[in-house]
């Protein structure tokens, strides 16, 4: 009896490591600027043309190890977004070009872990998503499997003024 109840420990033991993913990404925190230049134009006739809003994206990712993250794909309410990675000197960043309106929203990281920053473009022909997504899906690559990591909410950050 006792041999089957380690046997059978063993097995659900082993199963369980199999069924859990090596996710290097920790902690994500998603955030966004939206900026509007401040002086509107106007066409040849005169006419005023709207102003073009510029929606700014970028997510902060802690991920243990020092190894950089293999980024795949980056969705925002199912439009898939240009991404580039760069790594964060120092264990804390505020997020944003706007330190002074932006310090409540510090990001430290953990021991053993480093912080990217990873800045979102939409792809030629293509507009950035509404702001304010609820649903965010950063999948990366860890030993030939993928790894999903789901953020239900950005935050509003402030920017610098734009003219």
């Amino acid at each position: 009896m006792r041999t089957l109840f380690t046997i059978l420990f063993m097995a659900a033991f082993f199963f369980n490591l199999e069924a859990q993913t090596n996710c290097v990404i920790k902690k994500a925190y998603a955030f966004y600027t939206v900026s509007t230049p401040g002086m509107q134009m106007s066409d040849e006739n005169g006419n005023p043309i709207t102003p073009k809003t510029d929606i700014a994206r970028f997510i902060y990712i802690e991920c243990c190890g020092k190894a950089k993250p293999e980024l795949e794909t980056v969705l925002y309410n199912n439009v898939e977004l240009n991404a580039t990675l760069t790594p964060i000197t120092g264990k804390s960043v505020i997020p944003g070009d706007n330190p002074e309106n932006n310090a409540s929203f510090k990001i430290t990281a953990k021991n053993a872990n480093r912080l990217w920053r990873i800045d979102l473009h939409a792809p030629a022909g293509k507009e950035m998503p509404v702001p304010d997504c609820k649903n965010i899906y950063i999948n990366t690559r860890v030993k030939s499997k993928t790894c999903t990591l789901k953020l239900e909410k950005e935050t509003l950050l402030a920017s610098m003024p734009r003219y």
